[in-house]
C-alpha cells in the first residue's frame, strides 16, 4: 500500500493494489470528493480523497507526503 498527499490540490490518493503510472479501468464516485478506482478484474486499484485537509482534519498546505510499504498488524477479534 502507498499513500500520497499532494498539498497543491489538497488530495490524498491511497494505492491499494495499484501503483503510479498503472492504468485504471473505471472509477466509482461514492460521494462528492471521494472516489474508488478499479482494475479490469474488479479489484480496488486505489482511493482518492479530495479536500483531504478538511475531511481528515489537518492544516492544508502540509508538505507533500508519501508513505510506502506500510505494514499492518492483525488485530484480534473478540
Amino acid at each position: 500500500m502507498r499513500i500520497r498527499y499532494d498539498s497543491e490540490v489538497d488530495a490524498i490518493y491511497v494505492y491499494i493494489q495499484g501503483a503510479p503510472g498503472e492504468k485504471v479501468d473505471h472509477t466509482q464516485e461514492l460521494e462528492d470528493g471521494f472516489a474508488v478506482d478499479f482494475r479490469a478484474d474488479g479489484s480496488v486499484f486505489g482511493i482518492e480523497i479530495l479536500d483531504a485537509s478538511q475531511r481528515l482534519g489537518f492544516p492544508r498546505g502540509c508538505p507533500e507526503v508519501s508513505l510506502e510499504q506500510i505494514a499492518f498488524r492483525e488485530v484480534p477479534t473478540r
